[in-house]
């Protein structure tokens, strides 16, 4: 695996030093326990290598590692291996969709920009249900459409509580026009979106048809961003039908937020926003 410092990594990393400083082991006693150089323990631990599956199993072993110790450890391992794959198929719930399920709990704030669909944690029942119905391709089973609801409903209780997530969204104004699921469906949609406004954690931007072209049209885009040790480097997750993908490297998130910035910069404010949504939601009711 490239050796690549990542959030995901960094995590695991963090873990094992500290099963290891709990079992009173120096670096380099580990090392000398893998046959492998100080060095290799450091990069395993700060995030900038992987280790292998037996290798995790045998630090496991050194520092003592209960079932729980284990299990989380093996958790954390599988969700920093995951690299680039081919589509993958929704029915056994992709990996790195688990992973950033887990992320979006872990993150203190998430922005998202989505051009033609409701962000999944804005969406409706009703609203879900439609996509559902166009997504057969992609989901198999009444099994993957429960899971995948599920998982939904996870990512929607972040937005309530005493540590509720500070969750800003921009939307094309395409995804306010196309009245997904029919006029009521869209309708109850839209108002529903008003009521989150409310919300003093949320924040929700629409980008008008006459702003033009802006940067990442191609895709929903979600910036997490963290409150952890050393954790200052913000994670992007690109979602597409099936799956999504990491982007973790520095650079490239900093080229992600600032684009994102950009689109900010070419969306109405948060009034404006509710009067288009408000106007949207009464336009489909009377069924233009």
């Amino acid at each position: 695996m490239p050796s690549v410092q990542t959030r995901r990594k960094r995590k695991l990393g963090r873990y094992l030093a500290e099963l290891r400083e709990a079992a009173g082991l120096k670096p380099d006693a580990v090392a000398h326990l893998l046959r492998k150089t100080p060095s290799t323990v450091s990069r395993i631990e700060n995030g900038h290598s992987l280790c292998d599956f037996v290798s995790l199993t045998a630090m496991l072993g050194f520092y003592r590692a209960n079932a729980a110790q284990r299990k989380h450890a093996e958790d954390l391992w599988e969700e920093a291996r995951q690299d680039a794959t081919s589509l993958e198929h929704s029915t056994a719930m992709p990996p790195k969709y688990r992973a950033f399920v887990k992320a979006w709990n872990d993150a203190k704030a998430a922005r998202s920009l989505h051009q033609i669909l409701m962000p999944g944690p804005l969406q409706t029942p009703a609203y879900r249900a439609a996509m559902y119905r166009t997504m057969s391709r992609f989901i198999a089973a009444d099994a993957d459409t429960e899971r995948d609801a599920s998982s939904m409903e996870i990512r929607k209780k972040r937005l309530h509580g005493p540590d509720a997530l500070e969750f800003t969204t921009l939307l094309d104004e395409a995804a306010i026009r196309r009245a997904i699921g029919g006029p009521a469906v869209m309708a109850e949609q839209l108002r529903y979106l008003l009521e989150l406004s409310g919300l003093p954690n949320f924040t929700i931007r629409v980008i008008p048809f006459g702003a033009g072209e802006y940067g990442v049209m191609a895709g929903a885009v979600t910036i997490l961003s963290f409150d952890e040790p050393d954790d200052d480097v913000d994670a992007v997750y690109l979602e597409y039908p099936g799956g999504g993908e990491w982007i973790e490297k520095a650079n490239d998130v900093a080229k992600f937020a600032a684009t994102f910035d950009d689109a900010l910069s070419l969306a109405l404010t948060v009034e404006e926003s509710a009067a288009l949504i408000r106007e949207g939601a009464s336009y489909v009711e009377q069924g233009r």
